[in-house]
C-alpha cells in the first residue's frame, strides 16, 4: 500500500496535543515543526479559547501570499459588507508587526480597556464591528513592535481567549503577508472550533501570483478550506471619466483558480475614491454606495455567506 506524502496528510493527523508535537514521523515537513518543538503538549489555554470562539458562528482568515495587495482592506470592506447585512462582526489583527485595522475601521488612537469580563474590543462607527488590534495597544502609532514568534504567538492567544467578543455571526481574521507564527498559532487555536475558511487575496502581478501556491499548499497542509480568490486592483477608474482601464493581464488568475479548482469571489478595481476613504478612516460601504468596488465587495460577501452557511 502506498504511503501518502506529507503534502496530502490531514492535519487530524497532528500530534501538536501530545508529548509527539514537533517530534513524530509525520511533523516532517510541516511548516509548524519548530513552533510545536517549543510548545509542545497540551495547550492549557485551550479550554478557555474553545469557550470564546464557541460563540462565534463563522471564523474566516484573510490571507496574502506578499505585503502590499491590499489584504487588509479586503478584510475590513468584508467586515464592512457583512456588518451592514445586519450580521454581528469583529476583526483581530493578527498582522502584529504591521497593524493597519484601527485607522481603516475608524477606531485609530483609542486604547483597548481591560474588564472582569476580559479585554473590550474597541467598537468601529462602522456598524458598531468590534476590533482588537496590537496597534491599540501601543502608546503611540510611530511605536514599532519588535517581537519573536513565541511572544507574538502568546499575544495572539491572548486576543482570541482574553477578548470578550460576545456572541458573533462573523470573526474576520486579518493576517501578516505569508505563512508564519501567526497564521500557525490562530488555526492551531482554533482547531476544535474549525476556521470556515480563508479567502486569499493577491493582485494580478506575476511576483504575487507566484506566492499564492504556497498560500494554498499552506491552507491543505493544516486542513484549512480556501474559500475563494479575490483579485485586488485588476484594474484603475478614471475619477474623472469614470472610464476603467486594465493595470495588469488577468489570464494569471484564472489560470490559477482553474489549476486548484477555487472560485475567483472577487476582482476589484483600483478606485482613488476609495483610498481616499480608507485613508480618513471613513466607512467605505456606507459612504460610498454608487463605487463599483463596494457592489462587487457586498456580492463576494453575498458569496462568501452563503458558502459557510452551507458547510
Amino acid at each position: 500500500m502506498e504511503r501518502p506524502d506529507k503534502e496530502s496528510r490531514d492535519i487530524s493527523e497532528c500530534p501538536s496535543d501530545s508529548a509527539e508535537a514537533g517530534k513524530a514521523s509525520v511533523c516532517e515537513g510541516c511548516p509548524g515543526q519548530a513552533y510545536c518543538q517549543s510548545q509542545g503538549g497540551v495547550d492549557p489555554d485551550q479550554e478557555g479559547i474553545d469557550l470564546r470562539m464557541g460563540a462565534i458562528k463563522h471564523k474566516i482568515l484573510v490571507l496574502s501570499g506578499k505585503g502590499g495587495v491590499g489584504k487588509s482592506t479586503v478584510a475590513t470592506l468584508l467586515a464592512e459588507a457583512l456588518a451592514s447585512r445586519s450580521q454581528k462582526v469583529g476583526v483581530i489583527d493578527l498582522d502584529i508587526c504591521g497593524p493597519s485595522v484601527p485607522k481603516l475601521l475608524g477606531v485609530e488612537g483609542k486604547p483597548i480597556v481591560n474588564s472582569q469580563y476580559g479585554w473590550k474590543p474597541l467598537v468601529s462607527p462602522h456598524y458598531n464591528i468590534k476590533v482588537i488590534s496590537v496597534g491599540s495597544l501601543l502608546a503611540s502609532d510611530t511605536n514599532s513592535v519588535v517581537f519573536r514568534g513565541p511572544r507574538k504567538s502568546g499575544l495572539i492567544k491572548r486576543f482570541i481567549k482574553d477578548t470578550y467578543w460576545g456572541r458573533l455571526d462573523f470573526l474576520i481574521c486579518d493576517t501578516p503577508p505569508g505563512t508564519s507564527d501567526e497564521h500557525l498559532t490562530v488555526i492551531k487555536a482554533l482547531k476544535n472550533v474549525k476556521p470556515d475558511g480563508a479567502v486569499i487575496v493577491t493582485t494580478p502581478q506575476a511576483v504575487a501570483l507566484s506566492t499564492i501556491r504556497k498560500e494554498i499548499n499552506f491552507c491543505k497542509k493544516m486542513g484549512v478550506r480556501v474559500l475563494g480568490l479575490v483579485g485586488n486592483m485588476e484594474n484603475y477608474i478614471c475619477p474623472c471619466c469614470g472610464e476603467s482601464s486594465e493595470l495588469f493581464p488577468s489570464e494569471g488568475l484564472d489560470n490559477l483558480a482553474a489549476e486548484f479548482n477555487i472560485p475567483i469571489i472577487g476582482r476589484l478595481p483600483l478606485d482613488q475614491e476609495v483610498m481616499k476613504c480608507c485613508e480618513m478612516g471613513g466607512n467605505v460601504i456606507g459612504d460610498l454606495q454608487t463605487s463599483p468596488i463596494v457592489v462587487k465587495v457586498l456580492n463576494m460577501a453575498e458569496d462568501i455567506r452563503t458558502m459557510v452557511d452551507n458547510l
